[in-house]
This record gives structure tokens, C-alpha cells and sequence, in this order.
């Protein structure tokens, strides 16, 4: 019985602080892996509806950019390589392009041969749902769109968020994407 007495003072101090916690957080707690991914809705760069739920693939590689970041742009042709070489696999790259203006990315797709999907989120939903904070962002997502734990392409670091660009298109980087469609 004491022991009881001693453990209803803590067990209501997790409560209180349980609730606290709560009631100041604004709900955001990241995406993480396994997550589901949020699905991201848009327009084409040909102006069609386009979302991350209707794209067929076995692993598909999100991509946050936009025109105006230079780093983001020097990264479109190793996205195209990366793209064309695994497509017949399951594989796709989803670019997410967060600029306000269409006629840039149509530009830019046209420039860099862009054959993978683009959509449009001039609204920012998206960005704010992953918690996009620089350009470029990506993500890589299974079968069932969960966020996975990949290694980083630069270091081979486990990471569920690839900041900044690589070099997409490298022997060792399509292994790595070629082996998560087995």
C-alpha cells in the first residue's frame, strides 16, 4: 500500500507533463521512418493534376527544388541519370518543385530533358508538411510510400532526410537504389 501512495504522486507528475507537453506542441513531430509519407498534390509543369499517390513505383525518391537555388538546379541532370537508369526497375524520382512561378520550371524541365514527374506546390503545403527548411531536400519512400532510412549518398550515414545535392547518377548511388527495389 505505501508503495502505491509513493507512485500516484509520479505517475501524475508524467501525466501532467504528458499533457503539457501536448497541449504546447504544435502537433509537428517530423517525418520519421516507417512513417506513411504525406501525400504531396499539384499541378505538371503541363499543367495536369499530378499527386505522389498516383505515381506507380516500387521506390520512389522525392526531390524539394527550385529554380532560383543554384545547387538544386546543378542536381536536375544526375536526377534525370538516376531516373532514366532505373525506371524499367519499379523505380521513379518525384521532383517537387516549390517556385511560384510555372514558367521558370517549365523552362528548367525543358533545359535538363526533365522525363520524371514534376509537381507544382506554389501553395508551400508540402514543404510545410515535411518540414522542408532548405533546397535541396529528398526523400526516399518504399512501395507503400514509408519514409525509409537510407545511406546518405555522400558519406553513407543512415539518414531519413538527404539534405543538399548529390551526385545522383554515381555507380555506387544506383547500387544502393537498385538493391531497395529487390
Amino acid at each position: 500500500m505505501i508503495l502505491r501512495k509513493q507512485r500516484l504522486p509520479d505517475l501524475l507528475l508524467v501525466a501532467v507533463l504528458a499533457i503539457f507537453i501536448c497541449a504546447c506542441s504544435d502537433g509537428r513531430r517530423g517525418i520519421n521512418p516507417g512513417d506513411v509519407a504525406p501525400d504531396i498534390s499539384g499541378v505538371s509543369p503541363q499543367g495536369t493534376t499530378l499527386s505522389l499517390a498516383s505515381i506507380p513505383a516500387k521506390v520512389v525518391l522525392i526531390n524539394f527544388w527550385a529554380t532560383w537555388c543554384a545547387p538544386c538546379m546543378a542536381e536536375l541532370p544526375e536526377l534525370q541519370a538516376l531516373h532514366k537508369r532505373l525506371e524499367d526497375k519499379g523505380f521513379a524520382v518525384v521532383g517537387v518543385a516549390v517556385d511560384d512561378d510555372p514558367d521558370k520550371i517549365q523552362s528548367a524541365v525543358a533545359q535538363y530533358g526533365i522525363t520524371y514527374p514534376i509537381i507544382i506546390d506554389n501553395t508551400s503545403q508540402s514543404k510545410r508538411r515535411y518540414e522542408v527548411k532548405g533546397l535541396p531536400e529528398s526523400y526516399v519512400l518504399d512501395s507503400k510510400r514509408q519514409v525509409l532510412v537510407v545511406a546518405d549518398p555522400d558519406d553513407g550515414s543512415p539518414v531519413t532526410k538527404i539534405i543538399g545535392p548529390r551526385a545522383w547518377a554515381q555507380n555506387q548511388t544506383v547500387q544502393l537504389f537498385s538493391g531497395l527495389l529487390q
